[in-house]
């Protein structure tokens, strides 16, 4: 009879999980471990590659419409993530791979001193997350700029994007209204970071562009 009993109280438990994810994936979400991978970026001796761990995250979009209702619970998805902290990870580049956790706030960040000048441009990079039930791989990218390139910092809103930041209404309306494929640049802006991006560069490379912003 105890036998039953826990073999029910499993099938309860599984029951109730794939009801949970079930309704996650409805709102595009997953409760899945997965890793965030920021484009990471080096010297000729240095390697610096980071992202967060998350237990709570959107999934990846998919279709950008032009629809109020899509538009704004697309941005609203982007901030219910719930952090995964001390989570393993291991990273891998060629025959170099390095053991990290994430932080309490879900933050890793890998540093590594190569013995061997690591070639300009971009290189592939990989990295694993392990614990008692999953392993699985990320994989993304850093790049380490060419010489005598220049590099820009850029500003977004209101420099190339037009946000409207000096005027609420017209502010919010493209904040929620808007999406990474639909919002406009000003006129000939386009054309002026092209400029920008060969400007003294070869062929085969362009200058290098660091965008900061406080805002949407």
């Amino acid at each position: 009879m105890q036998i039953l009993n826990e073999s029910q109280k499993q099938l309860k438990v599984s029951f109730r999980e794939k009801l949970k994810k079930k309704i996650l994936f409805w709102f595009h979400l997953t409760n899945d471990p997965a890793i965030k991978l920021y484009y990471g970026y080096g010297n000729e001796n240095k390697i610096i590659v980071f992202g967060h761990t998350l237990k709570l995250s959107p999934l990846a979009r998919k279709n950008y419409r032009k629809n109020i209702f899509n538009n704004t619970y697309g941005l609203l998805r982007l901030f219910m993530v719930k952090v995964l902290a001390n989570a393993k990870l291991q990273l891998q580049w060629e025959d170099i791979t390095c053991d990290t956790k994430s932080g309490k706030d879900g933050f890793f960040r890998f540093e590594i001193i190569t013995e061997k000048p690591v070639a300009p441009g971009w290189h592939p990079v990989k990295v694993r997350f392990t614990d008692a039930t999953n392993s699985f791989e990320t994989f993304g990218e850093f790049f380490v700029p060419y010489k005598y390139q220049f590099a820009f910092i850029s500003d977004i809103d209101d420099t190339f994007l037009v946000s409207h930041s000096s005027n609420l209404r017209k502010r919010l309306y493209v904040l929620f209204t808007k999406n990474a494929r639909s919002r406009k640049p000003f006129e000939g802006v386009v054309n002026h970071y092209q400029l920008l991006a060969n400007t003294g560069a070869s062929r085969d490379t362009h200058n290098l562009f660091f965008y900061v912003s406080s805002s949407e």
